[in-house]
């Protein structure tokens, strides 16, 4: 979205602004500097728009992400505390009689 062009355009229009009052003093307020003042000013604006859109826009995604990351997080502990109740649930089981497989050994394949 940051184009090369919009980068150029603001360096542009921040030179001519800088640039301006040395053209006016030599040329004594010419409309060359008051020219010049007005198209730098004019790139400047433009640049500095873009920069904030890419910000509004880099801002909603992050929050975005936060926002997933959080419910991820929160479904992931759902998931471990049922994992532990399942757990607590066969050892009272096992406690009380009842035939609980034991896990030994595990054997991945890949």
């Amino acid at each position: 979205m940051f184009e090369l062009e919009v980068l150029v355009a603001f360096g542009i229009g921040a030179g001519l602004m800088a640039l301006a009052p040395a053209v006016s003093a030599v040329s004594g307020g010419s409309k060359l500097s008051r020219s010049m003042s007005e198209t730098g000013r004019d790139l400047t604006k433009r640049g500095l728009k873009v920069g904030v859109i890419v910000v509004d826009k880099v801002s909603e995604v992050t929050s975005a992400v936060v926002h997933n990351v959080s419910e991820l997080g929160e479904s992931f502990g759902d998931l471990v505390a049922e994992a532990k109740a399942d757990l607590a649930q066969d050892r009272s089981k096992s406690n009380n009689g009842s035939a609980v497989d034991k896990v030994t050994e595990v054997t991945v394949e890949g």
